[in-house]
């Protein structure tokens, strides 16, 4: 079930992006990085991120209400975006892949964002080695652009590519 992010739900949505981080950027991110990584590296964030009214944050949650994944979205973060809606993050963990939670989170927030009524499109970033992600937001109908920039995370800079989605219905993958 696809429900708005709670703070009980931190510890599991930290736990899924700790270990989707560890699994989905090996080979792109440096293998001492990864290994590095704990799940409370994420939890501060989450704590920030659940209280800015601007942002919202849906989890999927299984029968014990534990938090499998999430899906993150607001307004861009960079002022001259083509649309007025940016997915800043989705990740499901590793445990769940090819499950369809991914697809759930995804169709969920376009339907949402897709029907309000001054949309005009969605942008994501992803890392451009990341060829299992983008094979999923290209699933969806979203679209290279030929926007990219270097971004930093933990220290390590790599390449993202800039993904843009302006279909006014959505269909299920």
């Amino acid at each position: 079930m696809i429900i708005a992010m709670l703070a009980q739900h931190i510890d599991d949505v930290a736990e899924a992006h700790c270990r989707a981080w560890q699994k989905a950027f090996r080979g792109i991110l440096s293998d001492r990085l990864l290994d590095d990584l704990q799940p409370s590296d994420f939890a501060a964030g989450w704590k920030h991120h659940l209280h800015q009214s601007e942002r919202t944050n849906l989890v999927y949650v299984n029968e014990r209400e534990t938090a499998l994944g999430f899906i993150s979205f607001g307004p861009p973060k960079a002022k001259r975006a083509p649309c007025r809606t940016e997915i800043y993050g989705i990740y499901v963990h590793p445990d769940h892949w090819r499950s369809k939670i991914g697809q759930q989170l995804m169709e969920a927030a376009v339907l949402r964002i897709c029907s309000h009524p001054n949309f005009n499109g969605i942008i994501l970033w992803v890392m451009a080695k990341n060829q299992r992600s983008r094979q999923f937001y290209e699933q969806f109908g979203y679209q290279k652009t030929k926007q990219s920039r270097l971004a930093i995370r933990n220290g390590e800079s790599f390449m993202e590519v800039q993904y843009f989605y302006n279909e006014p219905t959505f269909s299920t993958v």
